[in-house]
């Protein structure tokens, strides 16, 4: 959620761009895909099997690797590596339907990812996103994840709304689970400005004070006390969160400590 704004490629929209095009125009045929893993992580990887006629598979690998150049010119800036490869494999056993392999890449390609809209009173912060996080098939069947973030429940609903439609349209089953409301953010907050002045009498500096993009224990918290709360979410410095590369800066967590130990006791 924190990187969303960033436009980071998302694996499962990049191959099923591909997809698209080598079953309309190469007579390709899907036989299974496996893309995404976390659906509160940006998909990294997608791998798919597909037939071709023999005297269009060196069509196929010039294809790919025109693919390849796309991406990375499409996301200079933004990654620092795309790879993006076909290589040969055992004939599969079966191949999906038709009707629902194109049912599938029309509904991933129509399917709305990253930022949805902005907070008006916080230029620059996210309100609401989506993020195609799984696309996977298995005996039997296709199943595809997505997680969608907002601090406003009815911008939420509205953009799972949508989804809903693309793939009901698709012929899907569409299931809703795993939700947690947002948390307005408060401008004027007491409980901040009084974080503010420890902050500034314990350190000699003003804290660095965002509004950010990301699911919280706080929204569910607020959600169950049956009145509002004055919230103010802290901690030590993260990057990189829900990936291979997440990490925490050491030294941050005793500052937090300290910072709360502070808090707590100006608040007895």
């Amino acid at each position: 959620g924190t990187q969303i704004h960033l436009g980071h490629a998302n694996a499962n929209k990049l191959m099923n761009r591909f997809l698209k095009d080598v079953v309309r125009n190469y007579e390709a045929r899907l036989a299974n895909i496996h893309g995404g893993s976390l659906r509160n992580a940006i998909p990294r990887e997608s791998f798919a099997v597909v037939t071709i006629p023999e005297q269009l598979s060196e069509d196929l690998v010039d294809l790919v690797n025109e693919y390849e150049s796309l991406f990375r010119e499409e996301f200079s800036g933004i990654e620092s590596s795309i790879s993006f490869k076909a290589e040969k494999t055992d004939v599969p056993e079966s191949l999906l339907p038709i009707e629902v392999q194109d049912d599938l890449i029309n509904a991933v390609e129509g399917c709305p990812n990253g930022v949805i809209s902005m907070l008006a009173e916080f230029p620059g912060v996210v309100e609401s996103s989506l993020n195609l996080a799984l696309v996977q098939s298995t005996e039997g069947q296709i199943e595809v994840k997505l997680l969608v973030r907002s601090s406003s429940e009815s911008r939420k609903e509205w953009v799972c709304s949508s989804v809903e439609s693309v793939f009901m349209l698709a012929g899907a089953k569409v299931e809703f689970d795993g939700a947690y409301p947002g948390w307005q953010p408060d401008a004027n907050s007491e409980l901040l400005t009084t974080m503010t002045k420890i902050y500034m009498e314990k350190y000699g500096q003003r804290p660095n004070v965002n509004v950010i993009h990301a699911g919280l224990e706080c929204g569910i918290i607020q959600a169950n006390a049956g009145h509002k709360l004055d919230i103010v979410s802290f901690g030590p410095t993260i990057t990189g969160a829900h990936s291979p590369d997440e990490a925490v800066h050491i030294a941050a967590v005793g500052k937090s400590y300290d910072y709360l130990l502070a808090i707590l006791e100006q608040m007895k």
